[in-house]
């Protein structure tokens, strides 16, 4: 592997100067991390991409997923980014830092996005992409579309008072706390999180037990049951977990959407708003 470092090496030295350093677009661009290839997709011309990770064709994780095919995908190996004489790697703050290191110090032109942990991160993150990419104008508009989403959805959504409760409960326990890019969806929506109230640990789990004791009025889950095939989403299909399933209102809130903090998170507050609509006519406030 080595050896094909330095050959891949040797040819990039080889090469002309990479057209950013020319002062115009990268033209090969690999993106290593899931969330940068979300944010890279949405911003450039496929043609520029020349490689993304392995996650982004996976329709369980990817909001892209169906549109990537034609992209290469790669593991994210140093010898691999190599290969493909790229003039821009992007990868997300701890992205295979191995690979990170060699890359750098051969040279490349390597980017490391924050990623977003709330909304006003989902606007740096993409900022940051289209700094490096040259398409800031397109990340602008791209931000002025998302935030007139976001104001259409705040104006349609309940007053503070009586909002309906809300938790997302995932595999292991896990449930959604405050200060998160999930707790901010579903306060745009029109929603109580209910997590705080559970006192989850500093894990982020919460007990069947606790969810039985406080249910929410809708309860919402990252995906369906029969899709984990461990023994940490055993708690998804718990008797006493279905008990509250058949009192309260439930709903698939698919990951892939809110997993990272991309623009595609506005789609997840549409979705709950109209959860939150339709609870309001299944139970009518007395």
């Amino acid at each position: 592997m080595i050896l094909r470092c330095a050959l891949a090496a040797l040819a990039l030295a080889l090469m002309p100067a990479s057209l950013s350093a020319q002062g115009t677009k990268p033209q090969r661009i690999v993106s290593l991390n899931l969330c940068t290839d979300i944010l890279l997709f949405d911003l450039v011309a496929p043609e520029r991409i020349a490689a993304l990770s392995p996650s982004a064709n996976d329709p369980r994780a990817s909001p892209i997923a169906e549109r990537v095919q034609p992209i290469r995908r790669i593991r994210g190996e140093a010898e691999e980014v190599l290969s493909l004489s790229p003039d821009l790697v992007l990868a997300a703050e701890f992205t295979a830092p191995a690979t990170i290191s060699m890359l750098e110090r051969l040279k490349l032109r390597v980017v490391k996005i924050p990623m977003a942990q709330d909304i006003a991160g989902v606007r740096t993150s993409l900022l940051r992409v289209a700094e490096a990419t040259g398409d800031t104008e397109k990340a602008r508009a791209a931000i002025a579309a998302f935030d007139a989403r976001l104001a259409r959805a705040r104006a349609a959504s309940a007053p503070e008072e009586g909002r309906p409760s809300a938790v997302i409960y995932q595999i292991n326990g896990i449930v959604s706390g405050t200060g998160l890019l999930e707790d901010e969806a579903l306060s745009h929506a029109g929603f109580r999180n209910l997590a705080p109230d559970l006192h989850a640990d500093r894990g982020g789990r919460v007990s069947i037990e606790a969810i039985v004791a406080h249910p929410p009025d809708l309860l919402l889950f990252a995906g369906p049951s029969d899709e984990y095939r461990t023994v940490v989403a055993d708690a998804l299909v718990h008797p006493a977990l279905r008990a509250v399933m058949h009192d309260r209102a439930t709903a698939v809130l698919p990951w892939r959407d809110w997993i990272c903090g991309t623009p595609y998170i506005a789609d997840t507050i549409d979705v709950l708003a109209d959860l939150r609509r339709r609870l309001a006519v299944r139970r009518p406030p007395a």
